[in-house]
């Protein structure tokens, strides 16, 4: 369960669209949304001494800044108010990532829920920038909103490691949270055998060999699958499964596309078979190359080691 939930706010509708999924977790939760909006110092050059001036954040435009954001966060609170959960209100004053890593460590954050796009004041706050970065820095789950589009259907991938089985748990709990209904994607990269000269082996034997281990392989991945399924079971949420050969960003895109998947939930890293599949870039790539939600759970340093 999400007890505790973070909501990066900057006066955006477009922000607010992370509102929703995040008081729908909380309520399931019985837990606490916390309404962070950061203050970003706006300076302005002012004379210090004859001829010499000096960067400065004048108090009356601080003061300024700090009353208009407290009103917004009080009034997103009242708007906002549901009987189970609590809604804190919290204004910070530095730049967005950076504050939403430091909130997230000093209130235990379970979960952010952020959209990946906003605005800031007079200028375009580039949330997709912003989002990256906070996944590198924080050990929590991240939900990042694309749109106001409801989940329904969310779309879990594995590889076949340890690693990219972290994601399940925390997925879950969204999905019963939500209500959406689950389908575990494996993708399955097949290893091509290696059979060295063509002079060495009859054509007929090697291409008999190479169906056989595919079978092996395609066989192996459907146990896998079946064994993560078995052992994540719940009956909250409704799971299917689903096995596909191929590359992994190409795969999961038609995926999402063909099956209408509304999230997306992956690890940030994963080991498959004999090579490293880097989940860090294929999670990059799914963000840029589809309008679905994400739910991005990043391991632990020590998890990720060799």
């Amino acid at each position: 369960m999400f007890k505790r939930i973070l909501v990066p706010l900057d006066g955006s509708e477009l922000a607010e669209w992370a509102l929703a999924p995040a008081l729908t977790l909380a309520k399931a939760a019985h837990g606490e949304v916390i309404l962070l909006r950061s203050m970003i110092p706006v300076y302005t050059t002012m004379p210090v001494a004859a001829n010499e001036y000096s960067w400065v954040w004048p108090d009356y435009a601080r003061e300024e800044v700090r009353a208009e954001t407290r009103a917004y966060l009080e009034n997103t609170a009242v708007t906002h108010a549901q009987p189970a959960v609590t809604l804190h209100p919290m204004a910070v004053e530095g730049d967005a990532a950076s504050m939403i890593v430091d909130t997230a460590v000093a209130e235990d954050i379970d979960l952010i829920v952020m959209s990946t796009h906003g605005w800031s004041g007079f200028k375009k706050w580039v949330m997709g920038s912003v989002t990256e970065r906070v996944l590198h820095s924080v050990s929590c789950p991240v939900l990042a909103v694309r749109s106001a589009q409801p989940v329904r259907r969310m779309l879990i991938t594995l590889d076949g490691s340890p690693l990219a089985e972290k994601a399940v748990t925390p997925a879950l709990t969204v999905a019963a949270g939500l209500e959406a209904r689950v389908t575990l994607l494996h993708v399955h990269e097949p290893i091509s055998p290696n059979y060295g000269s063509p002079f060495q082996f009859e054509w007929t034997v090697a291409e008999d060999r190479s169906q056989q281990l595919y079978r092996e392989q395609q066989d192996q991945a459907e146990a896998y699958l079946n064994t993560v399924a078995h052992r994540y079971e719940r009956d909250d949420v409704a799971v299917q499964q689903m096995m596909i050969t191929g590359t992994p960003v190409e795969t999961i895109l038609e995926t999402i596309r063909l099956h209408n998947i509304d999230l997306v939930a992956m690890s940030t890293h994963g080991r498959s078979g004999l090579r490293r599949w880097l989940y860090g870039s294929v999670t990059a790539k799914i963000m840029r190359g589809s309008e679905s939600h994400m739910l991005i759970v990043r391991p632990l340093e020590g998890e990720l080691a060799p």
